[in-house]
């Protein structure tokens, strides 16, 4: 082959791959629309439909359960292709209700009843819960009376936040520690660059940036109680992204499920009884 022959080979390699990387990202990037027809009500719990305003301006879907006389609340946050009503994130309300919180969920970006077309696995989701926080701090529930609890990509995502905020405590069900390594694991390490790349063009978003790993340290430095639960059957995040955040931060309460499947500690009988462990041995005056 000569010179300008393999050039050209080799141009029209470099541009298939793009092209195979765009179409990639543009169809991944594209969540389910979840409808549950759950809601609050399932668990006798009074509830409003509310809209909280996403740090860009999106009009995001929510409901408001109120709490008790207690200014605290926690914020509850859902994972990829789920919403608000997810049968995983609903078990959790009947514990903090009895624990006297107000309780927001959200539907994140691109996912039940909210805006949005795309999501960017918890790159700009985290623009979303802020707007969550910033709606419960206008109600009267500051930083440190939130618990931040989010189910995979949202439980990486409320890591994120709650390493820039002095929140309450994070409870992260099922979280990955670093997305880059997750989409490395689960594309391969020849497509990964290409999806990276894509992401760029396409969302405007670095993979590469989105870090919970490091967020957990800084939560750790800052002291904030930390409660991770993860399957060790779990095969859409691996067990080892829960032991990589456990070193990250190892005072952090590490609940390991034998046997389960992704974001189904909800199942275990012991759930409720352990979120409410940890909910109760926070202490300290709201």
């Amino acid at each position: 082959m000569t010179e300008a022959g393999l050039a050209t080979s080799t141009a029209a390699l470099v541009a298939g791959y793009l092209g195979a990387s765009l179409q990639l990202v543009w169809r991944q990037s594209r969540p389910r629309r979840e409808v549950t027809g759950l809601t609050p009500a399932l668990y006798g719990l009074d509830f409003s439909e509310v809209r909280v305003r996403s740090r860009d301006g999106l009009e995001l879907s929510g409901w408001w359960v109120p709490g008790g006389r207690e200014r605290k609340a926690a914020l509850l946050v859902h994972g990829l292709n789920a919403s608000k009503s997810s049968p995983y994130v609903l078990p959790a309300l009947p514990v903090y209700a009895q624990l006297g919180y107000g309780v927001l969920l959200v539907d994140l970006r691109a996912h039940g009843a909210s805006p949005g077309g795309r999501t960017t696995l918890g790159a700009l989701e985290l623009r979303d819960v802020l707007g969550g926080l910033d709606w419960l701090a206008q109600r009267g529930f500051p930083r440190e009376a939130v618990v931040l609890h989010g189910w995979s990509m949202g439980a990486s995502t409320v890591l994120r936040v709650a390493a820039g905020e002095s929140v309450r405590a994070v409870v992260a069900d099922s979280g990955y520690a670093r997305l880059s390594r997750l989409l490395r694991q689960r594309m391969g390490p020849w497509l990964y660059p290409g999806a990276a790349l894509a992401s760029r063009w396409l969302l405007g978003v670095n993979l590469a940036a989105v870090d919970p790993e490091a967020a957990a340290a800084r939560l750790r430095a800052a002291g904030t109680p930390l409660f991770l639960l993860h399957g060790n059957a779990d095969r859409t995040v691996p067990y080892d992204h829960a032991l990589r955040l456990h070193a990250a931060y190892p005072e952090a309460r590490l609940w390991t499920l034998e046997g389960f499947p992704h974001v189904s500690a909800w199942r275990h009988p012991e759930y409720a009884a352990r979120l409410h462990a940890f909910l109760s041995g926070l202490g300290g005056r709201w």
